[in-house]
């Protein structure tokens, strides 16, 4: 007879199994800025938690925050995707990569963010692994609901008229610059007057 622990492991399996399943077969290529999409979306929709807080005596809502990353010495922060999310090339249906690696990475995020205390790859992690699969393919991104439109070449014309629009805003930007250069001369050469008055 199995214990308790094996009955919900068992559980736990053929949860990951259902999970699987869910994916079709042929799954699109996933690119890097479909998947921070996707990423920033799945944290936004699961990554909630209510929080008893004895200060306030009271129920919050904490999120969870999206991961990101930035080289020293510069000031932009980027969003953190994982390399092995996108599937640029090879097959994109394998549990290690693509579509399914992210909703299970993610899934892990939320989990450990959820039930801090918990081990891995059990029974809540698969169900949330699963909500999370049905989400993602109810919302039509396998069928490219995230992908970026992608941008018309502006003309010869179009870049010229950007460049004229940028020059006047330059000059009316140096203009406006030199005209409180001369007021504080001016203001400042009233003092020095003053001064050698007294």
């Amino acid at each position: 007879m199995q214990t308790l622990h094996q009955q919900i492991n068992q559980v736990a399996r053929k949860t990951y199994g259902q999970v699987n399943r869910m994916f079709p077969d042929q799954l699109p290529i996933l690119e890097r800025d479909e998947a921070e999409r996707a990423y920033k979306k799945l944290i936004a929709k699961f990554g909630t938690k209510k929080v008893w807080l004895e200060y306030s005596n009271g129920w919050m809502t904490k999120k969870l925050s999206v991961r990101r990353w930035r080289f020293k010495g510069t000031k932009t922060w980027k969003t953190k995707v994982r390399k092995c999310w996108l599937s640029l090339n090879g097959d994109t249906n394998t549990l290690s990569k693509g579509w399914r690696r992210l909703v299970h990475d993610v899934s892990h995020y939320v989990h450990d963010f959820r039930f801090p205390n918990s081990n891995n790859h059990d029974l809540a992690q698969a169900k949330i692994e699963q909500e999370m699969a049905q989400f993602v393919i109810d919302s039509g991104w396998l069928e490219g609901k995230l992908k970026s439109k992608p941008k018309a070449k502006p003309t010869k014309d179009e870049k010229q008229n950007a460049k004229r629009i940028n020059l006047e805003k330059l000059i009316k930007s140096w203009g406006t610059k030199e005209q409180r250069a001369k007021t504080y001369i001016k203001k400042y050469k009233t003092k020095l007057k003053r001064m050698k008055i007294r």
